[in-house]
């Protein structure tokens, strides 16, 4: 069995280096391509079940790919993005700036950061954790597809090495970017790069 992670097609937040978290932005024309292209590598994973996020950048990958194997991807709420509270969308120059106490605790001690209105990175990686243990003891031996987001995906790959959430940024991902969780007994025995982003 496999756990494929995907990080959704690129939208115009990605491309300007903003902070989505739950703001529902849509794929734009080269997050459209990228997952057209994901149907090659898709093609030797065929019987793979795909769950995505609910929010709009994922589920659309999830369904260009679903269209293509015959598969309604279901949705899972666990999967949204991290909630970024006061730092939506804004990108990273213009956070430094006006919250320098608390992007340098980001930097240094991500999962001390609390920010009001928003969610810690303890609390996503909780609910990864739940994730991955729900999908490593309820789908038997059928390969799962997860389409998801950057912080989401990096989490899930620190839960499945049994990492710190604070080892975040070790494990980031570009936009198209998969990697696979190698399963074994409902087990997991490796962690590999699958395919590297697909750019234009």
């Amino acid at each position: 069995m496999n756990i494929y992670l995907l990080r959704h097609g690129q939208t115009c937040w990605n491309q300007e280096r903003r902070l989505q978290g739950l703001r529902d932005i849509p794929l734009n024309s080269v997050g459209i391509r990228q997952s057209r292209r994901l149907v090659e590598w898709h093609r030797k994973t065929a019987g793979t079940r795909i769950v995505s996020s609910p929010l709009v950048r994922a589920r659309r990958t999830a369904q260009i790919l679903g269209d293509h194997n015959g598969r309604s991807p279901l949705v899972d709420d666990r999967l949204r993005e991290i909630d970024h509270g006061p730092w939506t969308g804004l990108q990273l120059p213009a956070i430094e700036h006006r919250f320098p106490h608390e992007f340098a605790t980001w930097s240094f001690f991500p999962e001390k950061l609390r920010l009001p209105s928003s969610e810690s990175l303890g609390a996503v990686y909780r609910r990864c954790t739940c994730f991955l243990m729900d999908v490593l003891h309820s789908s038997g031996n059928e390969d799962v597809l997860v389409v998801s987001h950057g912080v989401v995906n990096a989490l899930l790959l620190c839960a499945a090495l049994g990492a710190s959430p604070g080892r975040i940024r070790e494990f980031s991902l570009s936009n198209a970017t998969v990697s696979a969780l190698r399963i074994k007994q409902r087990k997991i025995v490796a962690v590999e790069r699958e395919l590297d982003a697909i750019t234009e």
